[in-house]
């Protein structure tokens, strides 16, 4: 009776931790009066909770020993890496990258005539379109996670979450067909972690020439790289 009690409040956390995730879906910071920031932490950690909160209520349904041998939506190591998996490192990753891309609510056309919003968007964007920081946010954190799985095809060796914000901020900016091809992967590789972080400030030029603001980015993720071997040794 005891065991049965306890597995029913799991259920029951399982179900409100679920519900949670989707109500975050349909609302924005503005309509619950929550700050941006805290709006997006909320919601990563929904999305993190929602894993094992699907175990609970698998079993729930239709046992254990089923749910393992069904792997549709199952979730991979080579489908979502440390930062995707990780609420904290997602939330500081987008606060990270965020910073250098920068944030417009409403479409614009960039440098190169294309339609543009949020944190750099083009995909589907039109004229007039509008977005919440929440809603650019979470465009971001898609990215974020698309760029890490790609960076993850070709970054073999394991390394630091902080250095994987930093590398995927890179590759960002980049793009991944540079990134796995640079001597910067292939000494991450080879396990000389402190040598690929100082390959970065070699990636800070634009039309064949020095920019500032590539320069300071670089030297900002540089910064990062270091730091998360510091402290992970």
């Amino acid at each position: 009776m005891a065991l049965r009690s306890s597995w029913s409040i799991w259920l029951i956390l399982a179900g409100l931790v679920s519900l949670g995730g989707f109500f975050l879906a349909l609302v924005n910071p503005e309509m619950l009066g929550w700050d941006p920031l805290c709006f997006a932490i909320a919601s990563a950690l929904c999305q993190v909770l929602a894993i094992p909160a699907r175990l609970v209520l698998q079993k729930s349904i239709t046992g254990l020993a089923e749910f393992r041998r069904n792997q549709v939506g199952a979730v991979r190591r080579r489908t979502v890496g440390a930062i995707a998996g990780s609420g904290i490192a997602l939330s500081t990753a987008i606060t990270f990258i965020g910073q250098w891309e920068g944030l417009r609510t409403e479409a614009y056309r960039d440098v190169v005539g294309i339609w543009t919003v949020c944190y750099g968007e083009t995909k589907g964007v039109r004229p007039g379109d509008r977005y919440s920081k929440a809603e650019c946010d979470a465009m971001l954190a898609r990215e974020i996670a698309s760029y890490e799985a790609q960076l993850d095809r070709c970054l073999k060796h394991p390394v630091p979450v902080g250095m994987k914000i930093a590398l995927v901020s890179w590759t960002y900016n980049v793009g991944a067909g540079a990134a796995c091809s640079s001597t910067l992967v292939r000494k991450a590789n080879a396990g000389d972690l402190a040598g690929a972080c100082n390959e970065l400030p070699r990636w800070n030029r634009g039309g064949g020439r020095v920019i500032k603001g590539l320069s300071n980015r670089r030297g900002a993720e540089r910064v990062m790289c270091h730091q998360a071997l510091k402290e992970a040794a």
